[in-house]
């Protein structure tokens, strides 16, 4: 009997649906659009969908409240946040955990391992991670150790059947680093902006759409 494998899809943008396991590198400009492109991808479609964010750049009670207001359910017993950021705060109401800096990689390891598995068992049979972004673990972790968490990061969605979302600015990281970095992704979404107009192409990944495709977010 063939029993059809779960997918993760994006309502809204040109992008089709990725098999469950899926890791997607998305790169763009930090000013052009990819924090709402990245936040679009990690939109519950169903209440047995969770979604866990790593942040990095912004906080987590920010980063939960700019979810909502481009349409995220927050149901906190499947919506979670590991705080990276150095104003990290625990925020037990709002299923925000504090590490305190992007550069404790074995503390983001640790809190990420934990609440994935706290959502999952709340009923989240699939679960959205994202990584908002992955320039200040750059910053304030070797490299190494970073392509390691990234590797192992990617690892445990995939074998749980999730979707990975990570996002980076190629601006902000030498073409090294970048190459290293999407070896642990099964494709890439590229983000641009030409004269204020929006598009995303997709590397790497089958059944999408070919080229650039335009893109438009509403203003939350």
């Amino acid at each position: 009997m063939n029993i059809e494998q779960p997918t993760y899809s994006f309502d809204g943008l040109p992008l089709e649906a990725v098999d469950a396991g899926t890791n997607i590198l998305v790169t763009g400009p930090a000013l052009g659009g990819i924090r709402e492109l990245t936040l679009r991808m990690l939109l519950r479609r169903h209440s047995r969908e969770g979604a866990l964010f790593l942040a990095a750049d912004v906080d987590g009670r920010q980063t939960l409240t700019d979810y909502e207001a481009l349409g995220g359910d927050l149901d906190f017993a499947r919506v979670g946040v590991v705080d990276c950021t150095e104003e990290s705060v625990d925020n037990a109401e709002c299923n925000v955990h504090a590490v305190g800096s992007p550069g404790d990689l074995t503390g983001a390891g640790i809190e990420f391992s934990a609440l994935y598995e706290r959502i999952h068992a709340n009923g989240a049979g699939h679960v959205r991670t994202g990584v908002y972004t992955l320039s200040p673990f750059l910053v304030c972790a070797p490299a190494k150790s970073v392509f390691r968490f990234v590797h192992t990061l990617t690892g445990r969605i995939r074998t749980a059947d999730g979707l990975g979302v990570c996002a980076i600015d190629p601006g902000a990281v030498d073409d090294q680093t970048l190459t290293s970095i999407a070896q642990a992704f099964d494709g890439q979404v590229e983000l641009r902006e030409v004269d204020g107009e929006r598009a995303v192409r997709v590397r790497g990944l089958a059944d999408q759409p070919d080229g650039w495709q335009p893109v438009a977010f509403e203003t939350a």
